[in-house]
């Protein structure tokens, strides 16, 4: 037992190490972009003024630390980094940290229940398919996780604001409500967003677990159940379905860590408050150090 834990150990410092120089090319990889993205804050903000006159954008260009080289600009930012210093937002004044981890909450709500969606979707329709193998049920079902897959989440979402926002006002197409406040409240914003973020995850989800069950379907100990005599639903669901749900939930796990930090499209179409709607502002509005700092982290 002793042997096996300092394995892990030191397995796990290997892996800490190795993330190391990752995260470096990184940071580098971030600035660039950043950097080269047409405008500045001094544009954004300073208005035709500032952009004409070279007194005004000089001060401007010094008082946002713009007036350094660009190596100088990086050393800075790596070094507060280092130090957890995720710097000041150039919009606002406030402490990056402090922007993104008011923001955090929402968007991790939004990822756990549309990851939640998803399965709760997927799991009973993959199992069924894979049960009623070439009926129309699963025809059905794998023409309607194609569609999912196909259609990008951005159109998907817009479709849901244009169908039940505008046509059919049923559903708010913005907002946002803690749950800590109005856990009801919370639901009834959060329906749009969940729908928009679960459907895609569901098709793949699907496709996966009816392809799991298959595999499990043609094994001995499935066989070896039946000729027991045990019921067929508890051959489905107490045995074949426990086995076939590993890589299920192994791959919604893969999906969850991308959604914290894949969701910038969507929050921004429902206005989310989350992570990605603040990237996108920054974004907008040339706030070099929140942009930074978001995509990284």
């Amino acid at each position: 037992c002793s042997e096996s834990l300092d394995a892990m150990l030191i397995y796990t410092i290997n892996r800490l190490l190795q993330l190391i120089p990752v995260v470096l090319i990184l940071t580098v990889v971030v600035f660039g972009f950043v950097q080269a993205l047409p405008g500045d804050i001094i544009d954004s903000l300073g208005g035709q003024e500032a952009v004409e006159d070279p007194e005004v954008r000089a001060a401007l260009e010094k008082e946002f630390g713009l007036d350094k080289p660009i190596y100088v600009q990086y050393a800075r930012w790596v070094g507060k980094i280092a130090t957890g210093d995720f710097g000041k937002s150039l919009i606002t004044r406030r402490p990056v940290s402090v922007e993104l981890l008011e923001r955090i909450p929402a968007t991790i709500y939004l990822a756990l229940v549309g990851i939640g969606l998803s399965l709760v979707i997927a799991i009973p329709l993959g199992t069924i398919a894979a049960v009623r193998r070439n009926t129309k049920f699963d025809y059905g079902a794998q023409v309607t996780s194609l569609l999912g897959i196909s259609i990008p989440e951005f159109w998907f979402a817009i479709l849901c604001v244009l169908m039940f926002s505008l046509y059919f006002p049923i559903l708010p197409s913005s907002g946002y409500v803690a749950p800590t406040e109005d856990f009801a409240k919370s639901l009834w914003y959060l329906v749009l967003p969940a729908v928009a973020v679960g459907f895609r995850q569901a098709a793949f989800t699907t496709r996966l677990t009816r392809s799991s069950m298959l595999d499990e379907i043609s094994k001995e100990y499935v066989d070896t159940a039946r000729s027991l005599g045990l019921p067929e639903w508890k051959v489905i669901y107490k045995y074949t379905l426990r086995n076939a749900l590993i890589p299920t939930i192994t791959i919604s796990g893969l999906q969850l860590a991308a959604l914290l930090g894949g969701t910038v499209v969507l929050e921004t179409i429902f206005a989310w408050p989350g992570i990605g709607l603040t990237i996108y502002q920054a974004i907008q509005l040339r706030d070099y150090p929140v942009i930074q700092s978001g995509v990284l982290i």
